[in-house]
């Protein structure tokens, strides 16, 4: 079930992502029209809903792969016993609470509730997989800097769709444009240090060592994800200080930067799928 377990974390992160991103953009962005916002609010609604189902599909399969039987992900006692007798059942029944509470509070025009929401709900995802494997305190830190990673990353690659869909719906010259990509830059700065800070604490308690990282599966698919980020980060500085200051003078600068956004989030979709295979292979300090 290995198969099915990527597809669905790599569906369920980037939608997940896409509500929090576009939940924060609309909150942080808030000139724009009545229709844009409108849009805005549709694809945080269709983005808590794929999450939802992909949460919801997620219980068979990891209850399939626990117990080592396909039957066992449509049998009502095992897939009991996993939901509620074990610690990923448990966090995983949080993260359904909050994945269905954002598909409700998406339906309503409460904006700021639905940003927490849908931080609750991605920000949940960082207490299963390798991170909930330690106990104690030292657990519990490894969790809340996963949960704080995820929060980062889907402000950064969740918001990239809202802003393309600005770029390209707002007439060339218009003040929205500038103060979107203004917004976003800012918020930027602080997503990419914080993704680059955690993604720090992450590798150092998964790998531990500079050999595991080149000598591992975990490690060498780590390194590819290092080596992404690092072009999503070179992408988003030539974004900022080459093409955004031109948006005000330059009437192709704004169909420029929407080309450089798809290509920036590319690279972010790209780094999904390599953490999607991560979570199905044992750690490195676990390998050596």
């Amino acid at each position: 079930m290995s198969e099915a377990t990527v597809v669905i974390r790599f569906i369920q992160f980037a939608a997940a992502m896409l509500a929090f991103g576009t939940a924060a953009f609309r909150v942080y962005v808030p000139e724009v029209g009545h229709g844009f916002a409108r849009w805005l609010a549709w694809v945080i609604r269709l983005a808590a809903i794929a999450a939802l189902l992909a949460s919801l599909a997620m219980v068979p399969v990891t209850t399939a792969d626990m117990a080592g039987s396909r039957e066992a992900a449509v049998d009502p006692a095992t897939l009991s016993t996993v939901l509620f007798g074990t610690q990923f059942g448990h966090a995983w029944c949080w993260h359904l609470g909050f994945a269905l509470a954002l598909v409700v509070v998406s339906c309503r025009r409460a904006a700021g509730l639905t940003l927490v929401v849908a931080g609750l709900s991605l920000g949940s995802l960082g207490f299963v997989g390798h991170a909930s494997d330690m106990e104690g305190w030292s657990g519990l830190g490894h969790e809340l800097n996963q949960a704080v990673h995820l929060l980062a990353g889907g402000a950064w690659l969740g918001g990239l769709l809202p802003l393309y869909r600005l770029l390209r719906r707002v007439g060339p010259g218009d003040s929205a444009i500038e103060a979107g990509v203004a917004h976003f830059s800012q918020m930027g700065y602080v997503a990419v240090a914080l993704v680059a800070a955690t993604g720090v604490v992450n590798a150092t308690m998964l790998v531990g060592s500079f050999g595991a990282l080149l000598g591992t599966e975990y490690g060498r698919l780590l390194s590819l994800k290092i080596a992404l980020y690092l072009a999503m980060v070179a992408i988003a500085l030539v974004n900022r200080l080459s093409i955004a200051p031109r948006l005000g003078r330059d009437p192709a600068a704004a169909a420029r930067l929407a080309r450089s956004v798809v290509a920036e989030q590319a690279f972010g979709l790209a780094i999904l799928a390599a953490v999607s295979v991560l979570g199905t292979l044992p750690p490195a300090h676990m390998e050596m």
